[in-house]
């Protein structure tokens, strides 16, 4: 799918439901097939089985959103010729890295899971970041802790201009700040309160239904334009989404902005 700006973003969303049970049955089966033996072995260092399982989850949203992005290009790799790596220090560790064969071009990669599913977002050019959430209740103080004034205000505008539930506001807002923080790789050197936004602008509807959120009666889709509080970091454009109890952000910066 496109974003504001043109730029083409390839998202997969898989439900932790079917990778549970093939990690279950068999480990070395149907997921060797699109995991590499690498890429299992890294799934070991979560010792809680449901951590395991939302890490393999994620690898396998990757591994369909490269295939399918490379496969638009006219490319015939298959899951095993792609790696799936991570920064393993500094305030971008765990940051997803892709490998490809010599000569294929270049992508960026974002991986998020929340519940019972796992996404994850690539791009040919530039850089992405994803966040994906359960819409629930938050507790007291939640608001004042993450969000700065002016994004609250802008929160409880957007809840009232589209009649959404607070919890509903509250989560997609989260969703926002931790794919902008994903995107412009501050990390923890910044709190969140520190890497914000004064708003968006809507640029219309999503053009594809986004499996397991928005195809069901109710849910929201919407291509926007970010306001960021640092002007310096470029456009930001993207997507934002509620649906089937889950909302979901995804990002995106041009490459000049990125580097």
């Amino acid at each position: 799918m496109s974003v504001p700006g043109g730029q083409a973003l390839t998202v997969a969303v898989v439900p932790l439901a079917p990778v549970r049970l093939a990690w279950e049955s068999h480990p070395g089966g149907p997921l060797a097939a699109v995991l590499t033996q690498a890429e299992l072995a890294v799934s070991g260092m979560h010792r809680v089985p449901a951590r395991r399982v939302a890490h393999l989850a994620g690898r396998v949203a990757a591994k369909s959103a490269l295939l399918h992005q490379l496969r638009a290009q006219g490319s015939r790799l298959t899951a095993l010729d792609l790696g799936i790596t991570q920064v393993m220090a500094g305030p971008e560790q765990g940051r997803p890295v892709v490998q490809l064969p010599p000569g294929t071009p270049g992508c960026d990669l974002s991986i998020t899971h929340s519940q019972e599913l796992a996404a994850a977002v690539t791009t040919r050019e530039g850089r992405v970041g994803v966040d994906l959430e359960g819409v629930r209740p938050r507790g007291p103080g939640f608001q004042e802790e993450v969000f700065t004034a002016a994004e609250q205000d802008w929160l409880l505008h957007w809840q009232r201009l589209h009649g959404r539930e607070p919890e509903e506001l509250w989560s997609l807002g989260w969703c926002l700040k931790e794919a902008l923080v994903k995107l412009t790789g501050h990390g923890l050197r910044d709190s969140l309160q520190q890497v914000g936004f004064s708003g968006w602008t809507e640029e219309g509807g999503v053009p594809a239904v986004i499996p397991c959120i928005t195809d069901a009666p109710g849910a929201y889709a919407r291509r926007i334009t970010l306001h960021p509080n640092r002007p310096e970091q470029g456009p930001v454009t993207g997507l934002l989404a509620l649906g089937r109890g889950h909302a979901l952000a995804v990002l995106h910066v041009p490459e000049a902005s990125a580097t």
